[in-house]
């Protein structure tokens, strides 16, 4: 699905880099996070960007920057 972040906010646990993501989904009511390993998320996202939210049975695996439109 397509959605705009609203923000990021990185932490470690047991020495691994993970990132909660807020993100609002493109028709959506509401905000919704994800919370995922370093690999599973760009790099440096900010408030504002675009993105693809990819879920498997409602379980957010991956999150990247959308395509430029046009």
């Amino acid at each position: 699905m397509r959605a705009t972040v609203q923000a990021v906010m990185p932490f470690e646990l047991h020495g691994t880099r993970y990132y909660q993501v807020i993100y609002l989904a493109d028709g959506a009511a509401g905000a919704q996070q994800a919370r995922l390993s370093h690999d599973m998320v760009d790099a440096d996202l900010q408030p504002g960007e675009a993105i693809e939210v990819h879920a498997i049975l409602g379980v957010v695996d991956g999150i990247r920057r959308a395509p430029a439109e046009g």
